[in-house]
């Protein structure tokens, strides 16, 4: 507080000198450009240094030119526009009701004025108040030069120190610029030519976006209010584009001119609010589009940071410490940044963020600011894939969390805030569009696992369990099925009721640094389970070593062992999207194969030819379920006949038929149940199934045929398509419906084709004779 109080007193005191002196370094940094492109077309240094300045001033001059000339055009002109103030006065007078405020603060100024005389009198009559008359002296002519130019001697002395200053600065920027470096960084060259160029960068980058911001605010303005008609656009659009360069102030000095102009030029009001709303418009277009594309990180520090530093340089060096505030605290913040024992000032002045992601993350989380989270998830998410998201800033906020429960100050409640807040976002991720969290990178081989073949379970804590939903979130994104469950799962009490059935895979997950030892207890248990699932163990704290074991997995008791979710991410789709390599499984015969094979030739339906009262099934099929492919199957011996077909092509007799032990319907024969396939690559017993294979076929769903007593199949009514997936169970109801009409169709086509005296006898009643006769 003493250095900095000192700091404050020295640039408070020393303002004579050292304004010039800030004044010439920015405009050193604003025209060391323009000499240095000079000197590349082949100037000298001195001719280029001096042509650099030469232009400033040309460009400043015939500024002041344009500017005067306008001033001169808008005074000729200034009484045309007496009356029509003087008429808008008269009509707001007009407006104001009896008594109002224009009359009253009339009236009481004529009541103040007629009172003065007595007031000063004592309440004696003003005319025996003596009148008493000061006449100052004629001034000579040196004592009125006098008077003028003292108040001009002051800025025109700057200017000319702030003109030696640059044009030395310009000619010895290198060796200024060398010397500044060994003064402050000593023997570290490297950290403070880093220094230097970060702090030449950043001003001349904002000298140049603030020229570019100003330009497109000014330029607007000018056009705009020469095509509403008032006067001196041009002046009023240069004044827009110079005075913006004075923050905060400037841009409303710029803004008063034409609005009071619009007021005494127009007869009406319709001039005034065309050039309200058209510097309303651009201001806002300004602030809110160009400034933050322009301007972006240019200066490095934070907007709170800029507008303090106008306050701050304000009070201390009046107008021009309000315009050379931002270059000042870009130079103070860079000093902060590169010198360790000012680094609070890049902390309290820059526009990086103090916190890291995880940290952001994590205090989050700590406060259970759950919405928050997510946006910086978001934010997050649009500049990486998600499990980079996951591996360099979830995990390490749950890593923090860890550190802080290990060392016991995390309390229970907060620590359960904490992962419930944790998971939360991770769920909130899930239902995100997949083009904000792309997948890292897409595969586009199939899965082959069921929709809950892996099982994600929390090692000890309710951080593991976050842990576990992050890889949980990745799987499903990935359409592999993943669940998760809590610690106790896997508990003394909780293995004996897990259930394995179906699982290929668990996960546990363990991010204290002593997570190895109870990932050993955790093994165990599920090895005693005999199931045939694998077990991968995920150790997520930066603390674990187990860089000398030679088999981690091994002396864990587990099949995988990963350190980030990444990597087990891309392991576990390995192995989900691993092609079955078994060969492919016939249909097992039905008991009483030969039963059932007398009653399908019983039938008579095999080798017929097609008939419209089954193709109408077939059709309505494929329509209904919306596949390309159904078909009426009948298994024979050793093949299967299709007695209808829609999609499938049958060009003869032959095609109309194919090998049994590649059928699907004869695997729904052998069970007498509706079979659904939703995907065939993942079932072992058709994956490697070289007629479906052939034709492309993913999606299978077909329907007994079954004998009048039920006990048997016949054969199938499917539906096939080339793509995977689901039906409903009441489609799967309808499909079994279908297949009974089918049936009905077969046996009723049966006692058609039966002779006559094979046909049962119906009674019938002879109304004439009332007796019955059978026919």
């Amino acid at each position: 507080m003493i250095v900095i109080s000192a700091a404050i007193a020295a640039l408070y005191f020393g303002r004579e000198i050292l304004i010039p002196l800030a004044l010439s370094i920015l405009l050193t940094f604003a025209l060391a450009p323009l000499a240095k492109r000079l000197q590349r077309i082949g100037l000298p240094r001195v001719p280029a240094v001096l042509g650099a300045v030469l232009l400033a001033f040309v460009a400043l001059g015939a500024f002041g030119v344009i500017v005067g000339n306008q001033l001169l055009h808008l005074a000729e002109n200034l009484p045309a526009y007496q009356a029509n103030v003087l008429n808008k006065l008269s009509g707001l007078q007009a407006l104001a009701p009896s008594g109002g405020f224009l009359e009253r603060g009339s009236d009481m100024l004529d009541a103040f004025k007629a009172q003065l005389p007595s007031l000063g009198s004592g309440g004696a009559p003003a005319s025996e108040i003596p009148t008493v008359r000061m006449e100052r002296p004629v001034a000579t002519p040196f004592e009125m030069l006098w008077t003028v130019a003292i108040p001009l001697l002051a800025p025109v002395g700057t200017a000319g120190i702030v003109i030696v200053f640059v044009v030395f600065m310009l000619l010895e920027r290198e060796d200024l610029r060398d010397r500044l470096i060994k003064l402050f960084g000593g023997s570290d060259l490297q950290y403070s030519t880093e220094a230097m160029n970060d702090a030449a960068t950043r001003v001349s980058r904002f000298l140049l976006m603030q020229l570019l911001v100003n330009a497109t605010y000014g330029i607007p303005i000018g056009v705009g209010l020469w095509v509403i008609g008032v006067p001196n656009a041009l002046l009023w659009g240069l004044l827009a584009t110079v005075l913006r360069f004075v923050p905060y102030v400037g841009p409303f000095i710029a803004a008063m001119f034409p609005i009071l102009l619009s007021v005494a030029v127009d007869p009406g009001w319709s001039m005034l609010f065309w050039t309200l709303a058209l510097i309303a418009t651009v201001e806002l277009i300004s602030n809110c589009i160009v400034e933050p594309r322009l301007y972006g990180a240019s200066t490095g520090i934070s907007t709170v940071a800029i507008l303090l530093a106008a306050i701050f340089w304000t009070a201390l060096w009046g107008p021009l410490g309000l315009l050379l505030s931002t270059p000042l605290t870009v130079c103070i913040a860079v000093i902060g940044r590169y010198v360790p024992h000012l680094r609070f000032l890049d902390v309290m002045l820059g526009s990086e963020p103090v916190l890291s992601r995880p940290e952001r993350l994590y205090q989050r989380m700590l406060s259970g600011d759950i919405d928050e989270g997510q946006d910086l998830a978001e934010t997050l998410l649009r500049q990486s894939a998600l499990t980079t998201f996951f591996d360099e800033t979830a995990l390490p906020a749950l890593r923090l969390a860890e550190a802080d429960r290990a060392q016991k100050k995390l309390p229970a409640d907060l620590q359960a805030t904490v992962s419930d807040s944790f998971c939360s976002v991770v769920r909130e991720i899930a239902d995100l569009d997949a083009s904000i969290v792309p997948n890292e990178a897409p595969s586009t081989a199939p899965v082959i696992w069921g929709e809950r073949a892996v099982l994600c379970i929390a090692g000890r804590t309710g951080l593991d369990l976050a842990a576990s939903c992050m890889l949980a979130q990745l799987l499903n994104r990935r359409s592999i099925g993943a669940r998760v469950l809590p610690s106790d799962a896997i508990g003394p009490d909780g293995i004996s009721s897990l259930d394995l059935t179906g699982i290929e895979l668990v996960v546990v997950s363990f991010l204290s640094a002593s997570g190895q030892t109870h990932a050993r207890q955790a093994c165990r248990r599920l090895r005693r389970k005999q199931g045939r699932a694998q077990i991968m163990i995920g150790l997520w704290s930066e603390r674990i070593d187990m860089e000398g074991v030679r088999d981690p997995a091994a002396s864990l008791g587990a099949d995988f062992v990963e350190v980030t979710t990444s990597n087990a991410f891309r392991t576990i789709e390995a192995l989900a999207t691993q092609s079955i390599t078994c060969e492919m499984q016939a249909a097992p015969i039905p008991d009483h194969e030969d039963v059932r094979l007398a009653a399908l030739h019983d039938l008579e339906v095999l080798d017929t030819p097609n008939e419209e009262r089954f193709d109408r099934f077939t059709r309505r099929l494929a329509q209904v379920f919306d596949a390309p492919i159904s078909l009426v199957s009948l298994i024979d011996a050793d093949r299967q006949f299709w007695k209808s077909s829609e999609g499938l092509a049958v060009d003869d007799e032959e095609s109309r038929e194919a090998p049994r032990d590649t059928s699907i319907c004869g695997h729904v024969v052998a069970e007498n149940e509706v079979l659904v396939i939703e995907d065939v690559l993942k079932d072992k017993r058709f994956a490697n199934n070289p007629w479906l294979k052939e034709r492309g076929i993913r999606f299978y769903a077909g329907a007994p045929l079954r004998t009048d007593d039920g006990d048997m199949a016949i054969g199938s009514v499917c539906v096939i398509d080339m793509e995977p997936r689901k039906v409903s169970g009441r489609e799967v109801g309808f499909l079994q419906f279908v297949a009974d009409e089918v049936m009905r169709e077969i046996r009723k086509g049966r006692e058609e084709a039966k002779p006559p005296h094979e046909k049962p006898e119906i009674p019938q009643l002879d109304g004439a004779r009332g007796a019955i006769q059978v026919r």
